[in-house]
């Protein structure tokens, strides 16, 4: 590993080059983190599947609560023992956590798989889904509240557009490849416990290269009622322009990938023939492939500096290719195309929103910012989940989606086999009418070899090559009989009724498809749901337009700091620090010694709120409405000009010393609103000279 040169901020050391010890520990750390985050969720899911104690849809359902759960629960936890303690000590402990968590998984695989203990072993196995929850909730605000404290104010943006394009490929990987090993090692899923336990154990062998860090508020009790300080943060939050920008975006993506995902596994549930879970979770970790390349882009892009600039052209190119993935949606390798370019697109508008986070947080409640944040993420995710159902219903009861008309074609029948495919689906099943009559083989030939003649007769043209479908109670019950006739005893059979319906389609002609229940339940309501992704995908691009609107409602200047990122490729990268010093709300004048209108726009650039430029006296009746109104004012320091502005602005104002340079730009320390010019060129010297990053 080279050396690298240090600055230092309050006694600690931040690198100034990428390749330091601490930085490369965090990103290994957390990428093995963030795969076996993923890795175990789809294990889990597939896991609870196979072993038939969810259904696909309860589980598909019940894993994003697992995980996000804690996240709502122990968020001011969280950010309490960032702060309180060295972010160092939060890493590696919970780094270590993870082999305790990654252990008790492995329990749960082998009680499952090799001691026939499928329900203990399964729920053994969710419940550490949670936990892998709890682990990311505390991990995730210390990791990102780290990186200032690491990296100087100048690397931020590339330091996190790095640290982004790993997190979300180990998610793609967590994610394809927890559906590869559940698919090849199935029944024998005590290997993935093992694969899970060993990336723990080298997780957290990387965290103990990460250098200690002070605490950021040692002297911090802890709370006396546990939800107030999250209340008091999102209160103070929103007052804060620049984070409430931070908390409406990040959140909106949040309820943004929730919403794509559970519209892609609607897609696959769709599709004729359906996808299995691999295909399906390979197509969503597509976004996570996208992020990935997007992201040390936007960190590129962004240069020295936070590049708010990035996010409009994130969230056009997000609109754009969203809808045009809804047109193109039953062209799979064009689908996953676009796919990839809405996760490209995401990384334009997430990375500017992170390093935005990391900047504007206060150093001693960094921990707790980011856990706050995190908060209203859950909320995201859980209004997504909830819009998600609600279109499904409405869509549902405007027959946008029709109901398939079904009937009853064998009823009473005796379910003497179910043969199934890898990812144990119903292939085909075995029904008899009556004892010591020919069962009659229902749905599609699969590999295996059954003990049970292939070569039936029926009336009905239609069985086989068709589509089956078991109910989870039917399912269930079958399996206890397979059970008990395994153990020799002799079980009364199973009565199941087949119900008959036909989908068509333009390309596969009619496809019949036959559903299987006990002779008590009754008759399902199945929709014909093949038309309702695109709508999904249009509502998606409509809401991302919505929140795009937002956003620059809240950051006016949103778009022109997009022109000046175009105007800025192939010139060297504006360099800026001092930014803490900038108040969040309220009015300001930054008093700059910039001169022409590219300084200017420099300094404009710089700034995380809406700023409004004076060049002349003629100028002064805006500025005076505009400070008035909380705004941000940016004037040379001229001391006519101050004067006459003192005179006519009734609010009080603070006054930034604000050093405009050759590709550089400096926040000085704050002055009050009654400093002389000469106390203010002072103070732009002193941010000039100054080493601040």
């Amino acid at each position: 590993m080279s050396s690298s040169a240090t600055t230092e901020t309050d006694g600690f050391p931040k690198a100034d080059t990428l390749r330091n010890r601490t930085f490369v520990g965090l990103l290994i750390a957390q990428f093995l983190a963030a795969f076996n985050d993923q890795a175990i969720h789809a294990a889990a899911m597939f896991f609870a599947i196979n072993k038939k104690a969810l259904t696909e849809e309860t589980a598909i359902s019940l894993m994003p609560i697992l995980f996000f759960a804690p996240w709502a629960i122990f968020s001011t936890l969280a950010g309490y023992y960032a702060d309180k303690y060295s972010k160092r000590w939060s890493l590696v402990v919970w780094k270590f956590a993870e082999i305790g968590i990654t252990a008790l998984a492995l329990l749960g695989f082998v009680l499952g798989s090799e001691l026939n203990m499928p329900n203990t072993g399964v729920w053994i196995v969710l419940f550490t889904v949670f936990l892998m929850g709890t682990h990311s909730t505390f991990f995730v605000p210390a990791k990102y509240g780290a990186m200032p404290e690491i990296l100087r104010d100048d690397l931020m943006s590339k330091g996190n557009g790095l640290l982004e394009s790993l997190s979300f490929l180990a998610t793609i990987l967590g994610t394809v490849i927890g559906g590869v090993l559940s698919l090849y090692f199935h029944d024998d899923e005590y290997v993935i416990g093992l694969i899970l336990l060993t990336l723990a154990v080298v997780g957290a062998g990387a965290s103990l290269m990460i250098r200690r860090m002070k605490p950021a508020n040692p002297g911090r009790t802890f709370p006396r009622y546990l939800y107030a300080p999250l209340v008091q943060n999102l209160q103070a939050l929103w007052r804060s322009r620049p984070l409430r920008l931070v908390l409406v975006g990040i959140a909106f993506f949040t309820f943004m990938l929730a919403f794509m995902r559970a519209a892609v596994y609607m897609l696959g549930e769709s599709k004729i023939p359906r996808w299995n879970e691999l295909k399906t979770s390979g197509v969503v970790g597509m976004t996570a492939l996208g992020i990935g390349l997007g992201s040390p882009m936007a960190g590129w892009l962004s240069g020295r500096k936070v590049e708010l600039g990035l996010v409009p052209i994130g969230a056009v190119g997000m609109i754009v290719i969203i809808c045009l993935a809804a047109i193109m949606l039953h062209v799979t390798p064009v689908l996953i195309v676009c796919i990839i370019l809405i996760g490209f697109f995401t990384g334009f508008y997430l990375v500017p929103l992170f390093t935005q986070q990391q900047h504007r947080a206060p150093k001693h409640m960094k921990g707790e910012v980011i856990a706050t944040c995190n908060f209203t993420n859950v909320i995201g995710a859980i209004l997504a989940s909830l819009l998600f159902f609600a279109l499904v219903w409405a869509a549902h009861r405007l027959n946008l989606t029709p109901r398939f008309a079904q009937q009853d074609a064998y009823v009473d029948h005796a379910l003497t086999s179910i043969e199934e495919d890898e990812h144990r689906h119903p292939l085909r099943v075995w029904i008899s009418a009556a004892p010591g009559t020919q069962p009659i083989a229902v749905g599609k030939e699969g590999k295996k070899a059954m003990d049970i003649p292939l070569d039936l007769f029926t009336d009905d043209p239609d069985i086989k090559g068709a589509e089956v479908t078991v109910s989870q109670d039917a399912q269930v019950a079958y399996n206890a009989f397979d059970d008990a006739k395994k153990r020799g005893e002799n079980p009364a059979p199973v009565q199941v009724t087949l119900s008959k319906y036909v989908v068509k389609d333009a390309r596969a002609g009619d496809i019949p498809h036959f559903y299987a229940r006990l002779v008590d339940e009754p008759l399902p309501t199945l929709y014909d749901n093949r038309n309702l992704p695109r709508l999904l995908f249009l509502g998606a691009g409509f809401m991302t337009l919505g929140v795009f609107l937002v956003l620059i409602a809240m950051l006016p200047d949103l778009l022109q700091r997009t022109r000046w990122v175009l105007r800025s490729l192939g010139k060297e990268r504006l360099s800026v620090s001092g930014i803490l010093h900038l108040p969040g709300d309220g009015p300001v004048v930054l008093a700059t010694n910039a001169s022409s209108p590219v300084e200017f726009g420099n300094v404009g650039s710089a700034s995380d709120r809406r700023t409004h430029f004076v060049h002349a006296m003629t100028d002064l009746p805006k500025a005076v409405e505009w400070l008035e109104g909380g705004a941000v004012v940016v004037v040379p320091t001229d001391a006519a000009m101050l004067d006459r502005l003192r005179e006519r602005v009734k609010t009080t104002f603070t006054i930034l010393p604000t050093y405009s340079g050759p590709a550089i730009v400096k926040f000085g320390e704050p002055l009050p609103g009654t400093a002389s010019a000469d106390e203010i060129l002072a103070g732009i010297d002193r941010a000039a000279k100054s080493s601040d990053h």
